[in-house]
């Protein structure tokens, strides 16, 4: 293990290291994106602010994929699963922005983070994947975790349902991805993704109504720059980085919503939230140590 790690020199360790703290700052941007989001929610439709979030995201993607790989930015390889992880992934965050309305950060995401175990629950079913005896206990307890977020039982609040279907929607993004026979350069699918994503919420923000959609372009701007930047760093960790490694470090993005909501919002999560978030954690590590 530590040969392969040092070698006969330290650069593959400063490599590791280096893979570590992109996917680190992916994690930690994510968060920001949402803060800026849900700060809009306050004057305007959530149809309209996911459309912006797409269209921002694309007039800084398209360019940079048409650059790197042309036609293919528009035309990616694999279309129809491109086209159907896409089709989740908006209905994913287009209704996690509806939970953010009322629901404090960190507890949207965390309840949203019943992705993985939902993804990892099913595999065996749709991958062929095995299911181990300690990864079937990580699974269960992440669902503990989220359950003990979500507090049926005391303060519930029932927008935070829609962040637990967004992150069923994810698990199946997830699964879809895996299943693709065929993938694109990240930088095209990103692409792709953002310019089909805002054709698709298009309807569905002239029906709710642009809003006073003109007073946010900054804001607009900022969230197409961060949703880019994360996708970047985290595609710059996996080349440095093996994916068992970094793994586990998605999870602070929970850690970064805790900051997020606390400075921006002045939420700071009761003691269940904690208790709920800590299990998250360590189910959720649990699971991408055995997967690795």
């Amino acid at each position: 293990m530590a040969e392969n790690l040092e070698g006969k020199n330290q650069q593959p360790v400063d490599r590791v290291l280096l893979g570590l703290v992109l996917m680190a700052a992916a994690m930690f941007v994510i968060p920001l994106r949402d803060g800026i989001a849900k700060h809009m929610t306050d004057a305007l439709p959530v149809f309209t602010i996911a459309w912006g979030t797409y269209v921002a995201a694309a007039m800084v993607a398209v360019p940079i994929a048409m650059r790197l790989h042309g036609r293919e930015a528009l035309l990616p390889a694999g279309l129809r699963s491109q086209t159907a992880r896409t089709l989740l992934l908006v209905g994913s965050m287009t209704v996690f922005f509806f939970s953010i309305r009322t629901v404090p950060l960190a507890n949207a995401i965390s309840a949203y983070f019943v992705a993985p175990f939902v993804a990892t629950a099913l595999a065996p079913f749709v991958l062929s994947e095995r299911l181990t005896f300690p990864i079937i206990c990580a699974v269960v307890g992440g669902f503990i975790g989220v359950i003990i977020v979500l507090r049926p039982d005391g303060n519930f609040d029932a927008n935070i349902l829609w962040a637990v279907l967004a992150g069923i929607l994810f698990a199946f993004y997830m699964l879809a991805t895996r299943l693709a026979a065929r993938q694109a350069p990240p930088m095209a699918a990103l692409a792709y993704q953002a310019l089909l994503g805002a054709i698709v919420l298009t309807p569905f923000t002239l029906w709710s109504g642009l809003g006073e959609v003109s007073s946010f372009i900054g804001l607009f701007a900022a969230v197409g720059v961060l949703q880019s930047l994360s996708h970047g760093l985290s595609i710059a960790a996996f080349r440095f980085a093996p994916a068992g490694i970094l793994a586990p470090l998605v999870y602070l993005e929970i850690v970064a919503a805790v900051i997020v909501g606390f400075m921006v919002f002045g939420d700071w999560p009761e003691a269940h939230i904690w208790l709920g978030i800590a299990i998250i954690l360590c189910a959720g590590a649990l699971v991408a140590i055995k997967r690795s």
